[in-house]
């Protein structure tokens, strides 16, 4: 008896410290977005995680129901577009799970093909999704990343009034993931969604390419899952089942327990992507337009003020776009945003030279050559196109609709100011030419002879300080 006891309590004791140092609850986390009544997104998502201990690591398991209309019409036909979700708090390094197909695709009688679970990354910022296993941070942090999908199939809802694609599959070594870390332990691990209703997903391959989501709100998101409740030791209830529509420690805001990722944590997190928005928003929002003002001020001093505010402006311009570039690996044309961005940056070194060329002549010759018109249009070009690529841009970023609507109404209202400023500039200027007309009209008559249209204050400025250049020459002499 005394042998048994001694054999059998050692076992006894790990059994009790196992059951006692295991989660309170092991119950898997779960979050839905339920939108198919409004034309919107409509997924519930359950994960939980399983300490492998011949890995060593943990194996993440996911089940995600994707609810689809019965009736195919113009705003969701059941076989158009995608729903996925993702690890992490981006797209890139995110291990995302991309759910498509169509429930209504039946051939001579038979069943619908099941949905299609692809499984995707993005290895680089603003690229497209792509297997998991053509990137290069697959299986990186020192172990291989196996995912498998274990179950998919369409069925109808509870209520009878849509389909629904009901998949589930797992992650074997998932804690091992060389992109995006996947917290084990984390209390608050971002996850994110996203959501497209129009592309056509035929032929519904497994890598098929992906057109981009909606990028106005309720085509994106974030949430919050609470991974370290969701762990389990029993590898039998590993996979978890989605349970009714609830949400089941997760939440669209960072869950109470862990502090909210401030303002700076955000910089430490991206902090190139914020360099290149501030260096961007520094010039076209507050540089660009201040030398606009400038050389219309009617001051002795305004074409040095304008060309000194400008070429501040083009210092920082360049190095947002450099930062850019650094930031995206030299991927120029990824995205709209991108291509807006480059065309701008090439062009603004062009604007520079027209402008320094405009500014040789009319010292020289005293009134406007094509030169001139073109610095001034392009500049305008310029300006309202950084306005709109700065806007695309926070879009790209993650800025919600609030954020992007406010920056919108403030670059209109510099945009009223800027023009505003300009018309005055017109009116206070012909005003001056009227009142030197009528004490010289035989100069003003020249005057008008030389430039049939209203000069700028730049013009009259550089003519000035083309006087006093010669006048101080002229007594050096």
């Amino acid at each position: 008896m005394r042998q048994l006891l001694r054999a059998g309590l050692p076992r006894v004791l790990v059994a009790l410290v196992a059951l006692v140092a295991a989660p309170a609850s092991a119950e898997p986390s779960q979050f839905c977005r339920l939108g198919l009544g409004h034309a919107r997104v409509d997924f519930c998502m359950a994960v939980s995680l399983y300490h492998n201990h011949s890995s060593a690591a943990h194996d993440l398991y996911l089940s995600l129901n994707v609810r689809r209309p019965f009736a195919p019409d113009d705003a969701a036909a059941p076989g158009l577009g995608w729903t996925a979700v993702g690890t992490g708090a981006r797209m890139h390094g995110s291990l995302m799970f991309v759910v498509y197909g169509d429930p209504d695709a039946r051939a001579a009688g038979k069943q619908a093909p099941p949905p299609v679970l692809s499984v995707r990354t993005v290895e680089k910022k603003h690229s497209r999704p792509v297997g998991i296993h053509a990137a290069k941070f697959d299986g990186g942090g020192g172990g291989a990343v196996d995912v498998r999908v274990l179950d998919a199939k369409w069925a109808p809802s509870a209520a009878n009034d849509s389909h629904v694609a009901q998949l589930s599959a797992v992650c074997y070594g998932c804690s091992n993931w060389g992109g995006d870390a996947i917290a084990v332990e984390a209390a608050s691990q971002p996850w994110i969604w996203a959501w497209n209703q129009d592309q056509d997903m035929s032929p519904y391959a497994e890598d098929v390419d992906l057109q981009r989501h909606e990028l106005e709100e309720g085509g994106f998101g974030v949430f919050y899952v609470d991974m370290k409740s969701a762990a389990t030791h029993h590898a039998d209830d590993a996979v978890p089942s989605v349970q009714g529509t609830a949400n089941v420690q997760t939440s669209e805001m960072p869950i109470e327990g862990k502090a909210p990722a401030g303002f700076l944590d955000s910089v430490r997190d991206r902090p190139l992507a914020h360099m290149h928005g501030l260096l961007m928003a520094t010039a076209f929002l507050l540089l660009f337009p201040a030398g606009a003002v400038a050389i219309r001020s009617g001051s002795s001093g305004a074409f040095k003020h304008h060309w000194a505010v400008q070429a501040s402006a083009l210092l920082v311009a360049l190095a947002g776009a450099a930062t850019a570039t650094f930031m995206t690996r030299g991927d120029l044309f990824g995205s709209p945003h991108q291509i807006a961005g480059s065309a701008i940056s090439l062009l603004l070194p062009v604007q520079a030279a027209l402008g320094w060329r405009h500014h040789i002549d009319f010292v020289r010759i005293r009134r406007r050559t094509p030169i001139s018109y073109a610095h001034i249009c392009l500049g305008f070009t310029l300006l309202v196109g950084g306005w709109v690529n700065v806007l695309g841009g926070m879009v790209l970023f993650g800025w919600g609709r609030p954020g992007v609507l406010l920056a919108g109404g403030l670059v209109a209202v510099e945009a009223l100011g800027v023009g505003g400023w300009a018309v005055l500039a017109k009116r206070r200027q012909r005003a001056a030419s009227l009142a030197a007309a009528k004490q010289a009209p035989d100069a003003a008559a020249a005057y008008f002879a030389l430039d049939d249209m209203d000069s700028d204050d730049d013009e009259d400025d550089e003519g000035g300080r083309a006087d006093e250049e010669h006048k101080g020459l002229m007594k050096k002499a």
